[in-house]
């Protein structure tokens, strides 16, 4: 058996989930901690892009 984790567009899901149900594939939550990580992982990327200038610094307005 193989376990895949995909991302998909919103408005696609249903689509997925029909296809993944007429196959008898069986649909996994994503967990919470995975979700955490994912945006830790982000912030640290968007962080080094700003020190590196590849995109703008914050500002108070932006928060």
């Amino acid at each position: 058996m193989t376990t895949l984790t995909i991302q998909v567009k919103d408005n696609d899901t249903q689509f997925l989930l029909e296809v993944l149900k007429r196959i008898d594939a069986k649909v996994i939550q994503s967990s919470k901690k995975q979700e955490l990580l994912d945006g830790i992982k982000q912030g640290i990327k968007e962080a080094r892009d700003i020190k590196d200038g590849k995109i703008a610094r914050l500002t108070l307005s932006d928060i």
